[in-house]
């Protein structure tokens, strides 16, 4: 996991690159880069895919301090940096 629930993350870059129905939050927006978020959920990648997962497939629930919104992504379609 490169992440863990309660790290404050800074969004450097999102670039989305799965499927959106697998979704069940928000989407990251590309304004939201810059921007600084708590993890609150972590999803092992078996939990989500049943078959050809890899460890950057993990999922992720981000809280945007900005918009106080729940967003959802993937470990490969962010380049985020932990503040704390």
């Amino acid at each position: 996991m490169k992440y863990q629930v309660g790290d404050l993350i800074l969004l450097k870059d999102i670039c989305l690159r799965h499927p959106l129905h697998l979704r069940s939050h928000y989407i990251l927006d590309p304004k939201l880069r810059n921007t600084l978020g708590i993890i609150v959920t972590v999803e092992k990648h078996t939990d989500i895919f049943e078959c050809g997962s890899k460890e950057n497939d993990n999922g992720y629930i981000w809280y945007s301090q900005i918009e106080q919104k729940e967003y959802h992504f993937y470990q490969d379609e962010v380049d985020g940096e932990i503040i704390i």
